[in-house]
């Protein structure tokens, strides 16, 4: 059950999410996983009907139907995300981002960009790349030791003329080695503080451009993640995300962008989840204990209703924050309590799951252990679970917790 059963556009989405999911990424997860491959080739299996640059372009390809132009009117991409996030993540966590973590590079472009800078980042993610593989986009804001702080970043963009110069280093940026462009967020007026760092567009090959060494990862192993520099990398000022009006508020709208896809997230988490019970659900069907049904003894039903309690809160807050960022109502609270309690719930179910499975649950290869693994960067990545917390307890008290 979920906030959208009753509507066809959703649903639909979801039993084509779903069966994908099922019959395409499920196959092939275990193989990306050992392998800490991307997944190239149900990349462009699943082109026709998941955009990487979804945000730019509307829902058309995904549903047949676009978002009414009005800017006043509702929309569908946030509800969409969610539903259709948590169906990938089912199949594969890790190829659920790999299929969907362009979006992190395309959401700053859709909400701040001029129609220019919309257009360029189009045009550098069509086609296929010189592989013969599906483009794709990376986000570079995260850095070495700044981690969840986005308003201490180090890297600088220096005025020289029509152009910024760029330099430092990014870390933990998905798609980081493969991205055919990449929006990269800088502190372009150090006397502005917060209020001084913006986005930049800048295309694969720049001089200076410099993709580093690929990070080996507990989990979402099929998910490229990997350093990247930036040498002096000159670009130009047309580039940078936003018109006059909107440069003042760079750090601010990126704020605001993940708190329109902190719901998402949860919802991947949430996917975690209820792949890990579903397939404890079943085995303790089929299982005895003590010479009795496991599913007989009271205490591990009353861990799989937990369980299932758990997976539908979370489910349920995560439509919440999808529903508000729809109808252009404020998310912030709804956001960080979406992204913060799906980790939870992710971890709590796979830990779960693998103490009530034994030692078979502990053997790699086995899905258990595969989900046990990915389950635990939700609570780190798009904001720490502490950073969730700090802003829902800013949010209700208006106070900075020390």
């Amino acid at each position: 059950m979920d906030l959208f059963h009753d509507q066809p556009l959703f649903q639909g989405v979801r039993q084509m999410l779903s069966a994908f999911a099922k019959q395409a990424i499920r196959p092939v997860a275990a193989q990306h996983d050992a392998e800490e491959s991307m997944p190239w080739a149900l990349m462009k299996q699943a082109s026709p009907f998941l955009s990487q640059t979804a945000q730019l372009d509307g829902r058309k390809k995904l549903t047949g139907v676009e978002d009414d132009p009005d800017p006043k009117k509702p929309k569908t991409q946030a509800r969409l995300a969610v539903v259709g996030s948590e169906e990938l993540a089912y199949g594969c966590a890790g190829i659920s981002l790999a299929l969907a973590g362009s979006g992190l590079a395309a959401s700053p472009v859709a909400r701040m960009g001029t129609d220019e800078q919309k257009a360029e980042f189009k045009k550098l993610m069509t086609g296929l790349d010189e592989h013969g593989h599906v483009r794709v986009a990376a986000m570079a804001l995260s850095e070495p030791g700044t981690g969840s702080d986005i308003s201490g970043l180090t890297t600088t963009a220096t005025k020289d003329g029509d152009h910024y110069v760029i330099r430092g280093s990014k870390q933990w940026i998905t798609n980081g080695q493969s991205a055919s462009v990449y929006v990269v967020w800088a502190q372009a007026d150090a006397s502005a503080g917060r209020a001084g760092v913006r986005g930049f567009i800048v295309a694969r090959g720049a001089p200076g451009l410099v993709p580093g060494k690929k990070e080996t990862k507990l989990g979402i192993r099929a998910s490229e993640t990997a350093q990247v520099h930036f040498e002096d990398v000159r670009v130009h000022r047309d580039m940078m995300l936003g018109s006059t009006s909107a440069e003042a508020t760079g750090l601010a709208d990126t704020k605001k962008m993940l708190d329109s896809t902190r719901p998402a997230v949860g919802s991947q988490a949430v996917g975690i989840a209820r792949a890990a019970y579903e397939h404890l659900l079943e085995r303790i069907r089929s299982s005895s204990l003590h010479g009795t049904p496991m599913a007989s003894h009271q205490h591990i039903m009353f861990e799989l209703a937990e369980m299932q309690m758990e997976i539908t809160a979370s489910r349920m807050l995560a439509h919440r924050a999808a529903w508000l960022a729809d109808h252009h109502l404020e998310n912030v609270a709804e956001a960080s309590m979406a992204k913060a309690h799906g980790a939870r719930t992710a971890q709590h179910v796979t830990t779960r799951a693998m103490v009530l499975l034994g030692e078979e649950a502990l053997e790699p290869g086995h899905p258990v252990e595969k989900w046990y693994r990915d389950a635990k960067i939700y609570d780190i990545f798009e904001g720490t679970g502490q950073i969730q917390r700090r802003i829902l307890s800013k949010h209700l008290t208006g106070q900075n917790p020390t």
